[in-house]
């Protein structure tokens, strides 16, 4: 009976260098990302996803984001807070990165500041002349806007999670 030979590992494809996991020993710091792979963007506040609250505009914080994340533009971070995307994957405490933006296309994940005081993170969807904020939760219902009472202040473009 022959015995198989030693497994040998593929080539990685192509332009791509081999995988080498990274061992962190117990007490040691995690390798950090050089500086120019993050950016510290400014963390302005709360952004319900549930019953929206009034709009908060004052940085509060900064946090490190992978420049991966996020591609050009302008961008800022708000502290979810509310159960209504729960079905999109944001949870309660949960750290949303926005590109600032007005424009926003039918189906993008939005900050939405409804009737000027009021800041709300939702899907957001155009049907005719009308506005549909979307919950991602069966919990809240989908509320109608006209198209002058919603201004999107910036779409989703990446969630950070803290487990503590």
């Amino acid at each position: 009976m022959k015995l198989p030979q030693q497994a040998t590992t593929a080539a990685p494809p192509k332009g791509r260098s081999p995988f080498k996991p990274q061992l962190v020993e117990a007490g040691q710091a995690a390798p950090s990302m050089a500086a120019n792979d993050v950016r510290e963007l400014p963390v302005l506040g709360k952004i319900a996803a549930g019953t929206p609250i009034e709009a908060i505009q004052q940085e509060r914080d900064r946090l490190p984001v992978p420049e991966s994340m996020l591609g050009a533009g302008e961008h800022f971070v708000l502290e979810v807070q509310g159960d209504s995307m729960l079905n999109a994957g944001i949870l309660d405490g949960d750290y949303v990165v926005i590109r600032r933006t007005d424009a926003a296309t039918s189906g993008d994940i939005v900050v939405a500041l409804v009737m000027g005081e009021e800041a709300t993170l939702k899907r957001l969807r155009k049907k005719g002349a009308s506005i549909a904020l979307e919950a991602a939760n069966p919990a809240y219902e989908t509320r109608i806007f006209g198209p002058d009472q919603v201004q999107v202040q910036g779409r989703l473009v990446g969630l950070i999670r803290r487990y503590h």
